[in-house]
């Protein structure tokens, strides 16, 4: 395996670890703060697309009409997803949320097999039930959950799902280019429409108090877009499969922070847990590493 495609895919993990972590930071210390995160790191992540997208055009683009739906798909699903992740940093520790994610393989295999028509591999099936039972072990780790966390846990993995699927047809109807540089140009075109939304969305969320919150938004959306071009520059090294794999790894990252913030008493963003809540969680996140594992190969 390509050694700066590992680096990459680890990179893409430590990113997405502290955009969680910013991401709670921000809306825990601001009234209607989901949606004000969301408009703002939006805006910011829309003009750093705009500006980047030049660079990324290529005259082999198909016409519009050949790949708005899927850009629509990407772009709508993502935010909802975006949504639901910020709501569940305000009364979740991040170091709990972020391997539970990986709870989106159950939502693909149901969508792939009543939705596609796809068949699922027996190790598939076997990724699904290890899926599970990792978030139940999360989900009680550090106490229980509530009901409502868990359903807009569900919904976010849902959320993420749809978008992932909306991007792989994306990429596809970006032909001919090259997957990697439709990855690009896909992620670009999917930036600019989300900014384009919730700048619409601007007269019902505080319009200038928003946009005065960009210098803390900032963090966040930096993290999160360093996340996507290492991930991309990782697909392009090693394929899509490791990739994901390596992605899988932000779980035990979030997980190592927050035990380093929780000792530096910073137990606003991480709470300070028991060895043994640790150590749940900690092969919770590596139980959900090897689902992964088995569904991608």
């Amino acid at each position: 395996m390509d050694m700066l495609g590992i680096l990459f895919g680890l990179g893409a993990a430590l990113c997405h670890s502290l955009s969680y972590l910013f991401s709670r930071l921000f809306v825990i210390r601001r009234s209607d703060a989901v949606i004000r995160l969301l408009v703002a790191s939006h805006l910011i992540m829309g003009v750093i697309s705009l500006v980047l997208l030049p660079f990324a055009w290529s005259p082999e683009l198909p016409a519009l009409g050949e790949y708005w739906l899927p850009l629509l798909g990407s772009s709508l699903f993502y935010l909802a997803g975006q949504a639901g992740l910020f709501y569940l940093v305000t009364d979740t520790d991040s170091s709990r949320i972020a391997p539970m994610l990986g709870f989106k393989i159950v939502v693909l295999a149901v969508v792939c097999v009543l939705f596609m028509g796809q068949h699922l591999a027996g190790r598939q099936w076997i990724a699904v039930g290890l899926s599970v039972m990792a978030t139940l072990a999360l989900s009680q780790s550090g106490g229980a959950m509530p009901f409502r966390t868990i359903l807009w846990l569900a919904a976010t993995c849902t959320a993420y799902s749809l978008s992932d699927l909306s991007i792989a047809a994306l990429v596809k109807a970006l032909a001919p280019l090259s997957p990697l540089h439709a990855s690009i140009v896909g992620v670009c075109f999917s930036y600019i429409l989300s900014g384009v939304v919730v700048l619409a969305l601007l007269p019902w969320t505080g319009g200038a108090r928003v946009l005065a919150d960009w210098t803390y938004a900032l963090p966040f959306a930096i993290a999160w877009l360093l996340a996507m071009v290492c991930l991309y520059a990782c697909f392009g090294l090693v394929g899509p499969i490791y990739g994901n794999i390596l992605q899988s790894t932000r779980g035990i990252i979030s997980i190592v922070i927050g035990v380093y913030l929780a000792k530096l008493g910073m137990e606003h963003l991480e709470q300070r847990v028991s060895r043994i809540v640790l150590l749940r969680r900690v092969g919770a996140a590596v139980l959900m590493c090897v689902a992964i594992w088995l569904f991608k190969t």
